[in-house]
């Protein structure tokens, strides 16, 4: 997550581009699929020479050895062996405390039955809900999670970290972002989201979209989301932005029709001190949450948060007006 923004552009949510169109999913959460091959082969790889830098053990081991999903991601994020090695040279102490911690997710039932249940939850929500596979890999500490017509890749160098685990050699903008494995579910669940807004084709779908669509498309995949994983992968803004949503709101919305959107997403890597990046998440979510507190169908309201088609007529029938 710290190389640039190319690779922060890629972060947590931003991910919408990429959401899955493609192949059948099952309907059913039960048939789920969850691949966790390429963490057993990345740490093969780290225990046999890629601690040190050695990239062809990565490249041998890992990559050629790649899951479907891994390949798409390989693909979008530029993933290579000389990457992967600079990474764990860059952060030897935090990659060899999250080793043992990491390789059990591959084993971790009841981490992925967390997921799964939240699979549960938005299946009754939102009936029309489909569940592609979830793909658990180590990327280059450039994305969270992203997704593919293949389904959810998730960056798993993220959600390892423990309570014992060093963070002081991490940069500022890993060093925010890693959290603890039972923060999965919660980002699975945003990405899963992201797959149905691609499947519904409504805003999602258009070619160019305006600042106020891309704020719905990530806050809306927050609000949802913690709908059934109850959780919120972008949480650390409320502190910031709550006491200040008034006046966040009024500048948001003199630049919501533009298609800038360097000051309000994808930016914690070009944001000031004092502000802190991606605030467009949390002007989404609180205009999806206000649409779907006002709505008497639940139901009803749900699926027009994943299909919304038109930004300004869902914001005029959110509601949301938070004065200054």
């Amino acid at each position: 997550m710290r190389f640039t923004r190319a690779l922060l552009l890629l972060a947590f949510a931003g991910c919408a581009t990429d959401a899955a169109t493609g192949p059948a999913a099952p309907a059913d959460p039960a048939a789920a699929q969850f691949v966790t091959s390429d963490l057993t082969n990345f740490w093969a790889a780290y225990d046999a020479g890629g601690r040190t830098g050695n990239a062809s053990a990565f490249q041998q081991l890992y990559l050629e050895n790649a899951s479907t999903g891994l390949n798409d991601f390989i693909a979008r994020r530029t993933l290579t062996a000389s990457s992967i090695a600079t990474m764990v040279t860059a952060y030897p102490r935090y990659f060899a405390a999250i080793r043992t911690r990491n390789l059990q997710l591959a084993a971790n039932s009841v981490v992925i039955e967390r997921a799964r249940e939240g699979f549960r939850r938005i299946k009754a929500l939102y009936p029309a809900s489909v569940f592609p596979p979830v793909t658990l890999l180590i990327g280059r500490f450039s994305t969270g999670g992203t997704t593919s017509e293949n389904g959810m890749l998730i960056g798993t160098e993220f959600y390892s970290a423990g309570s014992d685990t060093p963070l002081d050699e991490l940069g500022v903008f890993q060093h925010d972002n890693v959290m603890a494995e039972d923060s999965l579910p919660i980002i699975i669940a945003h990405e899963h989201v992201h797959i149905l807004q691609s499947r519904a084709r409504g805003v999602f779908a258009h070619g160019i979209k305006t600042l106020l669509d891309q704020a719905l498309i990530e806050g809306s995949a927050d609000f949802v989301g913690s709908l059934a994983s109850g959780g919120n992968i972008n949480a650390r803004l409320w502190a910031y932005a709550l006491p200040r949503e008034g006046a966040l709101w009024a500048e948001f919305s003199a630049q919501m029709h533009g298609t800038d959107v360097s000051r309000w997403l994808y930016n914690q890597l070009s944001t000031s001190t004092d502000r802190p990046g991606d605030l467009g998440y949390f002007i989404g979510y609180r205009i999806a949450e206000s649409f779907y507190n006002r709505a008497t169908d639940k139901t009803a309201a749900l699926r027009d948060i994943i299909e919304m088609a038109n930004s300004d007529e869902f914001l005029a029938r959110s509601g949301y007006a938070p004065s200054p």
